[in-house]
Formats: structure tokens, C-alpha cells, sequence
């Protein structure tokens, strides 16, 4: 029989071993940021805000995308007209895949098998095998191809394009347009609900947000969001919409439900693109014209933190850990 203090000593031993496998399930995220003029991403622990790395991209780096099991970050490079595709735990780039011209978006699937890159310069989507690092096709799609977000259904991906006010329901397949639905004047990001019924849709050269229904492909509501509303996150439960506005530099609280702004609040010169922390009380934005990162609260937009950046900020997504 053992003795007690053996029995205590061993439970202990246990307890901690389990405290420690929790910890290291609730290890601090990476905030991962692309600088336009320095051509690179920066990755910062998302608790201590420290820099992690620093991973050399392409010209322009624009837009960013990570898979959902945190393998891969993808990165748009507007200037370089490529998508860099990085070991996100290795922080180093595996392939670079040319894309259409100046390639401003970058979406990844559900699954992190394929990506979408948008290209605003000739106006194109390039479907990517994330794995082989190879385009499968490269099509022409409406007048500005803005961004892209694959469906639920894993066989489309809703394309933005902002130069015909139109949201298009593609075939993954080949590329087809299967169905067009009313977008807004410059049409910029499109988030859906968790649900895939709507999705809310910033048109800055309509000064409002739109939120449209993707089966009847019919506008449900319009909220006039003035100062060119551009970068937009939902709230987990869809109640809030936090939406960029790039002219008035600042960002504003939309109650999804009555259409009202809540509140606005004042960041910096040029906020660009945002993210939201996976517990919903963060919100990572981009401060383009002043270099940094702001981490702003989602209850009422009090500043966080602020932490430096390298040359013009813009594009923004939260890797767990």
C-alpha cells in the first residue's frame, strides 16, 4: 500500500502536469501586420506586444489571410503582383505564386487547401493550390476584382468588385459566375454572419454599409456610415458591426439591429484594415499614415495600446495559439 505523502506527492505531480497542458492551451496568439513600403510582415505576441518576426514578403505587401489551423499565412503583394505563401510556424515563405496585376487581396478556404487572390490592376481572380504553391487558373471577373471570401458550401467563393458595384457568387471549379448580387459604389469588404444568410458589405463611395441577403440576393438594409467606410468586422453574435472610417480617421460601433451608430472614436491618420480577438474584446487596426498598430477596445473604443509597425501598415489578422 502507499504510503500518503506518496499518494499526495503523486496527485500533485498530476495537477501540475495538467496545469501545465492547460497553459499551454491558453498560450497568447500572434497579431500578424503587412507593411506596404517595407515590403514585409511583422508578427507580434498578441499579450506582451512584442515583436516576434520580422519575414520578408513582396513588394507592396498588402492584404494577409491565415488558414484556420494556423499553417499557413498568405500575403497579397499589390506591388509585386504575387501571393507569398508562409510556414506560419516557421515564419518563412515556402512559395510565391504569381497572380494578376497589382494583387490586392488574398482569401484562404475554409479547410486552408485552396486561396483566392484579387487583383484590382487588371481586374482578376487566381484560384491557388496552398500546398503546391501553384495557380490552378487565372480568370477575368467584372470591372475592379476587390477581395474574395470562400463559401460555407466549399465549392464557391463570393468575389467583391468594386469597380462594378457587384458581389459575384463564383464556381471554384472554373472560375464561372454562377450569380451576381447588388454590392455598393466601391465596394470594399464583405463579412458574412455566421450563418451565411447575410453579409454586410462597406461601400465607401455610398458613405454607407450594406447588409445584404445571399439567397434572395436582395439589400436588406442600408446604414449611412459617413467618411468612407472601409475595413469592417462583425461581433461574434452579429450584433455589432466595427467598421473603419478612412476619411474622419476613426472607427465606429454600428448597432446591426436598429442601423445606428453607436458610438465614434478618433484612432490616427489613415486607419486602414482591423481584426477582432477570438475572446471579441480586442480590436487590432492599422494606422497606415502613422506607422503602428492600435489595439482598441470593442466595448466603447478606448486605446489599448499602440505598437510600432514598419512603413504603412495595412493589412491585419490574429494567429491563434
Amino acid at each position: 500500500m502507499q504510503k500518503p505523502t506518496m499518494r499526495i506527492f503523486l496527485s500533485a505531480a498530476i495537477a501540475l502536469a495538467m496545469s501545465g497542458a492547460m497553459s499551454t492551451k491558453g498560450l497568447a496568439g500572434e497579431i500578424w501586420v503587412t507593411n506596404m513600403t517595407s515590403g514585409n510582415v511583422q508578427v507580434f505576441d498578441s499579450d506582451s506586444r512584442q515583436k516576434i518576426a520580422t519575414i520578408e514578403a513582396g513588394k507592396g505587401a498588402h492584404n494577409i489571410a491565415i488558414s484556420r489551423d494556423g499553417k499557413y499565412a498568405l500575403v497579397s503583394n499589390v506591388g509585386a503582383h504575387t501571393v507569398s505563401i508562409i510556414d506560419a510556424a516557421a515564419k518563412k515563405v515556402i512559395a510565391t505564386v504569381p497572380a494578376g496585376k497589382k494583387t490586392h487581396d488574398v482569401s484562404i478556404s475554409p479547410d486552408g487547401t485552396r486561396a483566392m487572390a484579387s487583383s484590382v490592376g487588371d481586374s482578376t481572380i487566381t484560384l491557388i493550390d496552398v500546398a503546391n504553391g501553384k495557380a490552378l487558373y487565372t480568370k477575368k471577373l467584372g470591372k475592379k476584382a476587390m477581395m474574395s471570401v470562400f463559401a460555407a458550401d466549399k465549392k464557391h467563393a463570393f468575389v467583391v468588385d468594386a469597380g462594378g458595384s457587384r458581389i459575384y457568387k463564383v464556381d471554384l471549379r472554373n472560375g464561372s459566375v454562377e450569380k451576381s448580387l447588388p454590392g455598393g459604389k466601391g465596394s470594399m469588404a464583405f463579412v458574412p454572419s455566421k450563418d451565411w444568410k447575410s453579409a454586410w458589405i462597406t461601400a465607401p463611395g455610398d458613405n454607407q454599409i450594406i447588409q445584404l441577403d445571399l439567397a434572395s440576393a436582395k439589400i436588406i438594409a442600408t446604414v449611412d456610415v459617413p467618411n468612407e467606410p472601409h475595413g469592417l468586422v462583425l461581433s461574434s453574435d452579429g450584433s455589432k458591426a466595427y467598421v473603419v472610417q478612412r476619411a474622419a480617421d476613426s472607427i465606429a460601433i454600428v448597432d446591426t439591429g436598429t442601423g445606428k451608430i453607436v458610438k465614434s472614436e478618433w484612432l490616427g491618420e489613415k486607419p486602414d484594415m482591423l481584426a477582432i480577438s477570438p475572446d471579441g474584446k480586442t480590436l487590432y487596426v492599422t494606422i497606415r499614415g502613422e506607422d503602428k498598430l492600435m489595439l482598441v477596445s470593442t466595448s466603447d473604443l478606448s486605446t489599448i495600446a499602440e505598437v510600432k509597425t514598419g512603413k504603412q501598415p495595412h493589412g491585419v489578422a490574429y494567429r491563434g495559439g
